[in-house]
């Protein structure tokens, strides 16, 4: 399935589910990027460079999968930088995001007078260097505080690390933008608001055909890695809805869509602490509450897309009930779409057949004969599980290949 959207475009939505995993990170890929704009236009890079500087700074911590590593991130001084090898795996597999991989890779290589030009014999690009230094500015920002209040501290950090830790070209950069009373106030802003990125004209900003089938499976692999228990779930989901879906007699193109939704149903869960999702035990009501939001979590980050809008519906309603019971919109069954309720029979078949932190997994039997009780109360779709029911073996086939294979590339992921 192919999509027109912007790469700019993309890589926020990525960035916004990676700092879903934290308060302390809200806006941090865009507030990166946003200096990193700033920055490379102050240095006079091309457009061609400035783009992907931007685009770069955008994804630049994405392969930093679990929480411990993204807070360790936030501080200055960190040397904390085994994220950047995943970042560049994860990155390289989506076609359109392949030429920003290397400058992710080594946007934590330090300059150290001009050592730092290469890296193990190879050439650190120009676009690294801009990163690094937007990434660092952006840690030092105090959100509690007037950006235009913290300017003197922030640059006598950044000063007094030039040609060690950052290319001098970078720091003019820099000093340079500083001057300009936009770069402080751009910092102030919120969400989108942070940058109107549309109006630096790069290529990166216009649309362009996209496939939306790869771009669904790096952001499923952004998900899944956090948790043992969860590995390959989105992934077993899409395998499950995508033949659902053909024995329903769905169009080809929705097919394809609903692929893209069970990929990425879950983004949501990297704002749940990772110790609810492997809790072995029942969640109390607050902890509940919390694991519930994963769904609005996923309308909101995929929303942000117009072009999406199909797949966030279908995605973020995939624990609604056909009683209206469901969340987090709480719709009826006239209200909800095949596709969401293909989705929500799919996560929950192949949630049931997987080993959970709290139980095994369940046989097939087991775990149909489930289904059958949920939608004879009303959570389910009645004809979803009589379709699955007939087909469970062909879905069970596609639902176990798939996961084997997410699973293998999650452990290239972990040894990357």
């Amino acid at each position: 399935m192919r999509i027109n959207a912007s790469l700019l475009d993309l890589g926020m939505c990525v960035s916004s589910t990676a700092d879903l995993v934290s308060p302390l990170l809200v806006d941090h890929h865009r507030r990166t990027a946003y200096l990193a704009s700033r920055i490379g236009r102050a240095m006079g890079l091309d457009e061609v460079s400035l783009g992907r500087a931007v685009l770069a700074a955008s994804l630049h911590d994405v392969g930093a999968l679990s929480l411990g590593e993204r807070l360790d991130t936030l501080d200055f001084d960190t040397r904390s930088v085994e994220h950047a090898e995943p970042g560049y795996a994860l990155l390289k597999e989506f076609e359109p995001f392949a030429e920003i991989a290397p400058i992710v890779r080594y946007h934590h290589v330090e300059w150290q007078g001009g050592l730092g030009a290469e890296h193990l014999g190879t050439p650190v690009p120009v676009e690294s260097n801009v990163v690094y230094l937007a990434d660092r500015i952006a840690v030092l920002m105090d959100p509690t505080r007037e950006p235009a209040h913290q300017t003197r501290e922030i640059s006598s950090a950044i000063l007094e690390s030039a040609d060690k830790r950052f290319n001098p070209e970078t720091v003019l950069g820099f000093v340079k933008a500083a001057r300009e009373a936009p770069f402080w106030s751009g910092l102030a802003a919120e969400g989108h608001a942070l940058e109107p990125f549309a109006e630096l004209g790069l290529r990166v900003c216009r649309p362009v055909e996209v496939d939306l089938s790869s771009f669904s499976k790096m952001l499923a692999h952004i998900v899944d890695f956090r948790s043992r228990y969860t590995a390959a779930h989105s992934t077993g989901v899409a395998a499950s809805a995508d033949v659902l879906a053909r024995v329903l007699g769905m169009t080809v193109r929705d097919v394809d869509s609903i692929r893209v939704a069970g990929h990425l149903h879950d983004l949501g869960k990297l704002a749940v602490p990772e110790a609810l999702i492997e809790k072995p035990s029942r969640l109390d009501h607050d902890e509940s509450l919390v694991m519930m939001s994963h769904a609005y979590h996923t309308g909101r980050v995929l929303g942000a897309i117009s072009e999406l809008a199909q797949v966030a519906d279908w995605a973020s309603h995939h624990h609604e009930r056909i009683d209206g019971s469901g969340y987090p919109d709480h719709l009826e069954g006239r209200d909800l779409a095949l596709g969401a309720r293909v989705v929500a029979v799919s996560d929950i078949f192949t949630a049931l057949s997987e080993d959970r932190s709290y139980r095994p997994a369940l046989g097939r039997g087991r775990v149909l004969r489930s289904l059958k009780h949920m939608a004879k109360v009303r959570y389910v779709d009645g004809r979803v599980v009589e379709a699955l029911s007939d087909c469970s073996e062909q879905v069970h086939a596609a639902r176990e290949a798939a996961q084997e294979r997410a699973r293998e590339h999650r452990n290239q992921l972990v040894n990357a």
